[in-house]
Order: C-alpha cells, then sequence, then structure tokens
C-alpha cells in the first residue's frame, strides 16, 4: 500500500499530518545473499535500492525486480551505507580503515575517501546543512563531512561508544551512547555537546530514531528496553519493554511507526508513535539475528539482514554462520 504523495510531502515541511491508523505487520518473503557479516542497511528512495553494510562488501538490492548485487564496492568492516539525495552516491563507512568513502551507487566505483576517526560506525545526512555526520564509535568524535567536497569541515569530541543519531526540528543532534548508556544533545551550530541524559532503564543503547510529531527521541537498548526523551525539556519520559538485542530503530513517520529489530529474541517490536506517547503496539515473529534493517518508506516494507548460526565452539568465542543461510527477511504492511 503506498501512502500519498502530500502526507510524505508534508512531514518533510514540517507540517502537522493527521494521525493515521498503524498497520499490522507480517512476514511476507525472503531474499538471498552471500554468506559473511552485516551491519546497518538503508533504502534509496531516488533509486529505489537497498544498500545493506557488509564485512567485505556494500550489498545492494534493486527492490523492483528483487535482483541482488552482494558486491557493488568491496569494503573492509563496512557499518553504514547512508545514500547522499541527489548525488548518485552513497556514503560507506569502513570500520578498519577508520574513514568514509563516496561510492557511485551504479558503477561502485569509490569517488573519495577520507578518514573521519577510530572505528566510523552509523552515519546520518543532514538536509538542512548538507552534511553527512558520522559517528566514531572507539574514538569517541563526530565527523561532520562535505559530501561534494569531500572532506571533514568539523570534529566534535564526546566520548567512546558512540552509536547511532538524528537531528530533532530546532537543528539538534542527538546521540547516544553503548557504554555509558545515555543520550546527549549537539549543538551543531556551537560544534559542542550538551549535558548527558542517563538512561535510566538501558544497557547497551544502540539504534535511535526522532518521532517527529511527538518531538521525542527512542533510543533502543539490548537489554530489552525502549527510553523516551522529550526533545524539548531533555528529559526521559518513558521506559517500553521490547524485545532483547536490538541494534537499530527505523522511523516511518508517515505510517506512525518506529521499527526494532530485536536480534536475541527474534521479532520486530512495533512502535506507535502517531498518538499523544509512545507504546508498543505489536510484536512480529522474524529471525533471531535480525538486529538490523532499513524501511522503504514508499511501500512501508522492513528489510532484515539475517542468518543462522552454529552453536559457539566455546564460551565466549563468536558462533559461526550456518553455510547459505543469509537472507533479508521481508516484513510488509497489511491493510486493516
Amino acid at each position: 500500500m503506498r501512502y500519498p504523495f502530500f502526507a510524505a510531502l508534508a512531514l518533510a515541511l514540517g507540517v502537522a499530518v493527521p494521525a493515521v491508523a498503524v498497520p499490522t505487520y507480517t512476514v511476507t518473503s525472503s531474499l538471498p545473499g552471500a554468506d559473511g557479516g552485516w551491519d546497518y542497511a538503508s533504502v534509496d528512495a531516488e533509486t529505489n535500492q537497498l544498500y545493506v553494510a557488509r564485512s567485505e562488501a556494500v550489498m545492494v538490492v534493486d527492490l523492483m525486480s528483487g535482483k541482488v548485487n552482494d558486491k557493488l564496492a568491496v569494503a573492509q568492516r563496512s557499518h553504514a551505507v547512508l545514500p547522499i539525495p541527489g548525488s548518485g552516491a552513497l556514503l560507506e563507512t569502513d570500520g578498519t580503515t577508520n574513514s568514509a568513502r563516496l561510492i557511485d551507487v551504479h558503477t561502485g566505483a569509490v569517488r573519495w575517501s577520507v578518514e573521519t576517526g577510530i572505528k566510523p560506525d552509523a552515519a546520518i545526512w543532514d538536509a538542512t546543512r548538507k552534511l553527512a555526520i558520522v559517528m566514531n564509535n572507539k574514538g569517541g568524535t563526530i565527523a561532520l563531512i562535505d559530501v561534494t567536497a569531500g572532506k571533514v569541515v568539523g570534529s566534535i569530541k564526546m566520548v567512546p561508544g558512540l552509536e547511532f543519531a538524528a537531528v530533532d526540528k530546532r537543528g539538534l543532534l542527538w546521540v547516544n551512547n553503548e557504554e555509558t548508556n545515555t543520550v546527549t544533545p549537539v549543538d551543531l551550530k556551537k560544534m559542542k555537546a550538551l549535558t548527558p541524559i542517563k538512561l535510566s532503564a538501558c544497557d547497551g543503547a544502540t539504534g535511535l530514531a526522532y518521532a517527529a510529531a511527538l518531538d521525542q527521541i527512542v533510543s533502543v537498548c539490548g537489554s530489552g528496553v525502549a527510553d523516551v526523551v522529550d526533545a524539548k525539556t531533555r528529559k526521559q519520559v518513558a521506559s517500553i519493554a521490547i524485545g532483547k538485542g536490538a541494534d537499530a530503530a527505523m522511523v516511518d513517520n508517515v505510517r506512525g511507526i518506529i521499527a526494532v529489530p530485536c536480534g536475541a529474541d527474534g521479532v520486530l517490536s512495533i512502535l506507535d508513535i502517531s498518538g499523544v506517547a509512545v507504546k508498543l503496539v505489536a510484536t512480529v515473529a522474524t529471525e533471531k539475528s535480525a538486529r538490523t534493517g532499513a524501511i522503504d518508506l514508499a511501500t512501508g516494507k522492513i528489510y532484515l539482514p539475517t542468518a543462522q548460526y552454529m552453536p559457539a565452539e566455546k564460551p565466549g568465542t563468536r558462533p559461526k554462520m550456518v553455510a547459505g543461510s543469509f537472507r533479508l527477511v521481508v516484513v510488509s504492511p497489511q491493510v486493516n
């Protein structure tokens, strides 16, 4: 089901959109891919392509045909794949080389590469400033990148453990931290981190999303909670039980939801953000290890990378992936 164009346009312009009934969601299909690790994913609305950051490559899926290209470009511990509007390119963060690279979405050619800091992880697009913002997880810094010039134009000192981020309607950047279990507002004009807000029920803050209609920040935690912070008052207002093992929070402001893939429990927690408060409205069975993903805002479909694993050979060691088990689980909204 495609939602009206005016609803998406109104949200982009900051105009209030009447509340819509939150859809129900169900697993409808899956798409195969090459074995290997993965991290964040994203959908490019301009090309109708899904990109997945893989351990050794950038994976791309044509969402119209379902055609999969497992290696658009080589990578070294890729973490984020961020489409840059109007550029025909995406920004990829390379954890091993401590760099961000601009990759042509048609050819896979690298247009430029810049060092960002130690272990660049998540990346978001700041549409107002036309900058890519990269969170350096181990370095504890934030890099602001001019994608046209291909250079870092600013760096903000934080503390190690940075995870995801979002920009609110005031232009403040919000970043959570998996080690300190905090969310911190950052003044991008002054290039300065403000007072961190402790997430009371959180252990392992990972995914983060901004609920625009509520003006609230939702930080999801591996321990099985989503903590909600009011962006205006900068106070925590709720803590919501979700599945365990979350590593991403995907917002769909048109349909009024935040989808949280919880890899330890093998569920997708659906949070309703269309009312007066964030609330859990559904828990969809998916697959264990499905902990990140991306939403196609045109269709509402959610794509979750996942794979099966054998039991760990020794306590504390990483389990081995079952050969041929990697796939993208597709979760689709249903017309009520």
